[in-house]
């Protein structure tokens, strides 16, 4: 008998010890197609633009450099075309068609030529970001397609962060949130058995 308590104590020791196996749960697993993002404010385009910048729930101004801290949570809000006029988008409800996760790792590049010129989510952060040789730096973005019959010149919101390889992690949906504050809001609600269901396998 003691012997058996003895065992058992030990393997119950043993298994508070393991690490959780921790799955982070990406945008693209827990907001269904179909969701709804409400725009709560209007939003200016400035001319010859076709997109701005969103941190922590607020427009972030152009700059020549350092827009956003591109190590946390941010977004771009996208037009499909660039007008030489400004222009006023109204608060709406646009529809979620699509989402895409993606990742790119601008070390080692020609950056100027080569990652701005042929990725909208490199070439439209104005940021610094290490030349030839230099350290190397991962931008994971999430895309979110975008629907709205008032206003179809609307395209997309990309949202994401950067970090070196070893650390970067896809997107959350909290943290995409905290970057869209009420400016843009969310109703995912049927979401929640998503994740749910997602928990019972981590």
């Amino acid at each position: 008998m003691n012997k058996i308590l003895t065992l058992l104590v030990v393997l119950l020791t043993s298994s508070c010890s393991l690490p959780l196996d921790y799955k982070r749960v990406t945008v693209k697993e827990l907001l269904p197609i179909g969701s709804i993002l409400h725009l709560t404010q209007e939003i200016d385009i400035p001319a010859d633009r076709s997109f701005i910048y969103i941190a922590y729930g607020k427009v972030a101004p152009l700059k020549n450099y350092n827009t956003v801290d591109i190590y946390q949570p941010y977004c771009t809000f996208h037009l499909y075309d660039e007008s030489s006029q400004a222009r006023n988008i109204i608060p709406d409800q646009f529809e979620v068609t699509k989402i895409v996760e993606w990742q790119r790792d601008f070390g080692r590049l020609d950056n100027k030529k080569n990652a701005y010129a042929t990725n909208r989510a490199g070439r439209l952060i104005k940021t610094s970001i290490a030349g030839d040789g230099g350290p190397s730096i991962v931008m994971y973005a999430t895309i979110l397609s975008l629907r709205s019959t008032k206003q179809p010149e609307v395209k997309e919101i990309v949202c994401g962060h950067w970090n070196d390889p070893a650390e970067v992690e896809p997107l959350t949906l909290q943290e995409m949130k905290s970057a869209l504050g009420q400016l843009i809001t969310i109703d995912n609600t049927s979401s929640k058995k998503i994740i749910s269901d997602k928990m019972k396998f981590i």
